[in-house]
């Protein structure tokens, strides 16, 4: 039999910091069916989100590996989780499952197939497989099964070329913007902003070329929009020098750059990840335009007392997307609550989230706990301090409307005020709704205000 391994040696078989982290929440007997070894593997069935389990054997020889999770990585946390089960003497020796038994009858039928002794597991389907291979040192190689595509590699170092010269594009043409001053004629010109925003979008850069586009609108948006200019140009340059330099990031703040640059990631790889468990509570939702497309954001926040005993929150934001003429679908009401699995995208702080497995619900709910304006401005704070391109933070605050002159109003309460954005329409129906006393309100903080989304009184849920 191959020598049992200790937790310590499982963890060095991690490709990183993460997948060790993550392995150790794998490791939960509760989240493996019909797990099982013997002399040569350990095999067993990890439910995840999707629709099936997670196949995952492990060859104690090797070691070699198979699972079949969308993850890159190898070994991934799966198989990582079930070595940790087993050196913590958490699985039985059982009869090989059937899937376990084929990987490793063909493993034993061609043992000197690779060099290297590699583990194969086949992800996808028809002419477009992916073929992901892991030999025993950890080293990954991707092929791809039926018509071949040697020029992948190459699409990528293009793309990335691509993004490389826009990038050094977009901080010259913004170093030029800042040596000529902000009142040069040209930056009232629509056609400046959409040139540049093109450049982007043909650098793959369509995050930052969004950007470009809201900043135009603020050009002579009111007496002192040169102040808001300057700081999104400033924004802008950090994040494209961010976005030259993320081998030199922490691992966490480069994937927010490169979400923020526009680089996508697959909803399988988010789901792949280690989920927060909790009751979420879906407390706001707002829509914004971008050229063509509705930009829909669903707030969810789940809370648990907090050493001193106040509410600490945890926020989700589940981002959906609709084109023109096709409106985007609201998939969780505001006012429900649900128990469910959420796997955050990668960023300096966890904010955009999915939502993977439901346990329960949805079932009608109301917000609890509520914060004061001075926690939920230095929550805000602390989060763009983390990720400086922040456009928006969630707050949920038991505060009451006040008046300070000039048509402006505020959220306050004892510890502070905020103000709410200029021009929002429904403020006469926020402030019948207080008649001078405090209201629990969920909203987006801005540079600008507070934009409220929703508002419980009596006991009820109103959207705004």
């Amino acid at each position: 039999m191959a020598v049992r391994p200790t937790p310590e040696q499982v963890l060095l078989l991690a490709p990183d910091r993460a997948a060790a982290a993550a392995a150790s929440t794998a490791a939960d007997p509760g989240a493996w069916s019909l797990a099982g070894c013997d002399d040569q593997a350990v095999w067993g069935q990890y439910v995840a989100t999707s629709a099936e389990p997670y196949e995952v054997v492990v060859d104690l020889d090797a070691p070699a590996f198979r699972c079949t999770c969308p993850s890159r990585k190898v070994p991934c946390k799966h198989c990582l989780g079930l070595l940790l089960m087993l050196a913590q003497q958490h699985v039985a020796p059982a009869k090989r499952l059937p899937f376990a038994q084929q990987w490793l009858q063909r493993r034993d039928r061609h043992p000197t197939a690779n060099a290297a002794d590699t583990a194969l597991d086949v992800q996808g389907a028809g002419d477009d497989e992916v073929a992901v291979e892991a030999d025993a040192s950890g080293v990954r190689t991707s092929t791809r099964t039926g018509r071949a595509d040697p020029g992948r590699e190459q699409r990528r170092l293009d793309r990335a070329e691509r993004m490389r010269a826009g990038l050094l594009e977009l901080d010259r043409w913004l170093a030029d913007r800042v040596r000529h001053g902000l009142t040069d004629p040209e930056l009232a010109d629509p056609t400046t902003w959409e040139r540049v925003a093109a450049r982007l979008v043909d650098a793959q850069c369509g995050g930052l070329a969004n950007r470009v586009k809201r900043v135009a609108t603020r050009v002579g948006e009111h007496a002192r929009w040169h102040e808001d200019v300057l700081e999104e140009l400033a924004v802008l340059h950090a994040l494209a020098q961010g976005a030259l330099r993320t081998s030199t990031l922490p691992p966490d703040l480069a994937d927010g750059v490169h979400a923020t640059a526009g680089l996508t990631i697959a909803k399988d790889d988010v789901l792949a990840g280690v989920p927060s468990t909790a009751h979420w509570l879906v407390v706001g939702e707002s829509r914004t335009r971008e050229d063509t497309i509705t930009v829909q954001r669903t707030w969810l926040a789940s809370q648990a007392p907090g050493a001193d005993g106040r509410p600490v929150t945890t926020w989700a934001m589940v981002l959906a997307f609709g084109a023109f003429g096709r409106e985007v679908t609201t998939e969780h009401h505001v006012g429900t609550e649900l128990h469910a699995d959420v796997h955050w995208y990668p960023g300096g702080i966890a904010l955009r989230a999915l939502v993977g497995r439901v346990h329960e619900g949805p079932a009608a709910a109301v917000a609890r706990d509520a914060h004061t304006v001075a926690e939920a401005v230095a929550a805000a704070g602390w989060a763009m301090a983390a990720e400086p391109w922040l456009e928006r933070f969630p707050v949920l605050v038991c505060a009451t409307p006040r008046p300070v002159g000039n048509g402006r109003w505020t959220l306050a309460d004892h510890t502070g005020a905020m103000p709410i954005v200029p021009g929002f329409w429904r403020l006469a129906e926020l402030v019948a709704m207080s008649g001078g006393r405090d209201l629990v309100v969920m909203g987006e903080l801005a540079a600008d205000g507070v934009l409220p989304l929703t508002v419980w009184a009596a006991g009820a849920t109103v959207e705004l």
